[in-house]
């Protein structure tokens, strides 16, 4: 497997994150790390500090890279990820790939253009519970999807670059998805600016499938962190941990006796999973598609649908209506 080449552009708070795994990777031999890149002075000096990797202010080691790995703020997607692609570079871009659909549209055209492998940062794909649980599903093990619930909360700062139904609910907006299999019919949204900052913080979101629906949580205000997935199904129930990687199977339904329905519980099944770190996983897997020339598992075309589906929950949420999928 040819080795390539990866520089880092963005060191913040989940920057950093990456470039340790990139850290590991290249100590393993899978990738080389060219180094990184931020413009922030204070953030320069605490990768100098706390880092042994090659730190720039500017794109001047671009040349030296094949693929690029781009955590910066939001707003700052495009213009960074159409400077690459244009140099000719692979990217991996962390999500929401963009501000907005016209924006990723744009970076689709120049992708179609270059050739060049783009992989959005949808990490719950790499999560295996998240894996797990696609495998109930299409095994029929649960029965019949009645409905999905997922809460992705925790009492911490708030996002400055985006709102919240764009930078968290769209976890479970691209995972609702990859699980039913689909694209929603109609689109449900209420957003609130709780702390008056110009940005949502706190989003509820519904997804119309038709014969199923999936309701998604979001905030930063809920005592503890929690991301987590409940699977109701005509058989049984699936809740998943997905910060701990912890599924519970729950043989529990309603069975009708006579005129009435009677809860029926059958106990609970707490299956093993190898516990993996999904952003390493995610890494290793752009850096495979870099070297082996495949396309990514979480590639433009799902970013995309994922941030249609925001920008209708925006309107929803304005206009107090379900807005159907164009």
């Amino acid at each position: 497997m040819v080795k390539p080449a990866i520089l880092l552009i963005g060191a913040g708070r989940w920057g950093f994150r990456h470039l340790k795994v990139l850290e590991r990777l290249d100590y393993e031999g899978v990738c080389r790390l060219v180094g990184v890149v931020d413009t922030d002075s204070k953030t320069r000096s605490f990768l100098k500090e706390n880092s042994s990797a090659n730190v720039f202010s500017d794109y001047s080691s671009l040349d030296s890279a094949d693929a690029v790995d781009i955590v910066v703020p939001t707003y700052e997607h495009f213009g960074v990820a159409k400077l690459c692609l244009e140099a000719g570079k692979d990217i991996f871009v962390e999500k929401p790939l963009v501000q907005n659909v016209e924006e990723a549209n744009e970076l689709d055209m120049l992708r179609k253009k270059t050739s060049k492998i783009v992989q959005v940062g949808h990490i719950f794909r790499y999560n295996p519970a998240t894996e797990y649980l696609k495998t109930l599903l299409l095994k029929k093990e649960i029965g019949d999807v009645r409905y999905i619930r997922g809460h992705f909360m925790a009492f911490r700062e708030p996002e400055y670059d985006a709102g919240i139904l764009a930078t968290s609910a769209i976890h479970f907006i691209y995972v609702s998805n990859y699980l039913l299999g689909k694209m929603p019919k109609f689109v449900t949204a209420k957003t609130e600016q709780l702390l008056g900052l110009g940005l949502d913080d706190f989003a509820m979101l519904t997804l119309d499938y038709d014969s199923e629906f999936s309701i998604i949580e979001t905030d930063y205000f809920m005592p503890e962190k929690t991301r987590a997935i409940t699977i109701i199904g005509t058989e049984k129930i699936v809740v998943a941990d997905l910060l701990n990687q912890k599924i519970e199977i729950h043989t529990k339904k309603h069975s009708k006796v006579g005129k009435r329905w009677e809860p029926i519980d059958g106990g609970v099944v707490r299956p093993t999973i190898e516990f993996k770190e999904p952003l390493e996983s995610e890494l290793r897997h752009f850096i495979k598609c870099v070297s082996d020339r495949l396309e990514p598992s979480t590639g433009i075309s799902d970013a995309i649908e994922c941030l249609n589906i925001v920008q209708l929950g925006y309107e929803s949420s304005q206009t107090g209506k379900s807005i159907p999928m164009s």
